[in-house]
């Protein structure tokens, strides 16, 4: 086989390409720090790297439907707090007004102090998060809460139902309230109810937590039966207790939502370290490849120069 200078010089051109292309291949790792350029390169690898990186994607969504409940929780817990504090506050003047030494004006003294109180009650039980109602269910419109007069008699309405007749605690209507559950998507599959509904937490008819603030303040504006007053004792102390087990429910639910968190904090740094196996560069083994391809690549051009010799054109020139 006759071998020709151009057949040399196109075989030398070949190689140099070649030692070129691999001393690119190495800069662009060591640029980008990361090992996989295009898919064909790895196909195995790219297919665990994007395997890991949606996982990663739907771990990302989870930890914030987790800090969203979490601080929904929050919230409720807050409130439930307040609502707590304001049955003992309401329990210790209850409990001093039933002295016998206490006058009409003395009780007058406190009926008003409870009646703010139960102002404030509502308030809480119209608390709010990101604009919807803590306690309302799927009402984000309006406030759940609120108490005003139908047919002459004042009654406490839920989401625009009556649950409590004031005026009257012998007549109280009948409630058929649907139970609405707001869940968050915390893990595959993993579905957590954090909805607390008003009518659980506060009662209805005579078992109401305002019903009973109503009716003591009723008693103690009439100033007179300190028996009557003592009544309200017992009803403040069952309410506390109703108060103290919302309370532990909502506590439970956010160290739960604290262990998930830990567990997906755990997942991420595990999909983190499957992607960067498979994608990152060991940054001293590729400048280390990136020099000897450097050195490849200038003896090739070195050898080049000896195989590209003087041919009888350059003598005729």
């Amino acid at each position: 086989m006759r071998v020709t200078n151009s057949m040399m010089i196109g075989q030398l051109m070949k190689n140099l390409n070649k030692n070129l292309k691999r001393m690119e291949n190495h800069q662009y790792q060591l640029a980008t720090g990361k090992r996989i350029s295009r898919p064909s390169q790895d196909p195995v690898g790219i297919t665990r790297s994007l395997q890991a990186r949606t996982e990663l994607s739907k771990i990302e969504q989870y930890k914030r439907n987790v800090e969203d409940a979490k601080a929904w929780l929050v919230q409720a817990e807050t409130a439930l707090d307040e609502m707590n504090s304001l049955i003992q506050r309401a329990y210790e003047l209850t409990v001093d007004a039933t002295n016998d030494s206490k006058a009409p004006e003395d009780r007058q003294a406190v009926a008003e102090e409870i009646d703010q109180l139960m102002k404030q009650l509502l308030e809480t039980a119209n608390t709010s998060y990101a604009g919807r109602s803590v306690f309302g269910g799927y009402n984000t419109g309006d406030k759940p809460f609120e108490v005003r007069e139908d047919a002459g008699q004042m009654f406490l309405w839920y989401n625009g139902e009556k649950i409590a007749n004031l005026s009257d605690p012998d007549s109280q209507p009948v409630v058929n309230i649907a139970v609405e559950k707001i869940e968050y998507e915390i893990g595959a599959g993993n579905r957590m109810d954090i909805s607390t509904p008003g009518p659980e937490v506060l009662g209805i008819g005579n078992d109401n937590l305002y019903a009973v603030f109503y009716g003591l303040f009723q008693a103690l504006s009439d100033g007179t039966d300190a028996d009557r007053i003592g009544q309200y004792i017992g009803k403040l102390q069952d309410q506390q207790q109703e108060i103290l087990s919302h309370l532990a429910e909502v506590g439970g639910k956010t160290n739960r939502l604290d262990l998930i968190k830990t567990r997906l904090d755990a997942d991420e740094l595990n999909y983190t370290g499957i992607k960067s196996h498979v994608e990152d560069v060991d940054h001293e083994k590729v400048i280390m490849e990136f020099m000897m391809a450097e050195i490849v690549y200038l003896s090739s051009l070195s050898v080049g120069a000896r195989i590209i010799q003087p041919t009888l054109v350059d003598f005729i020139r």
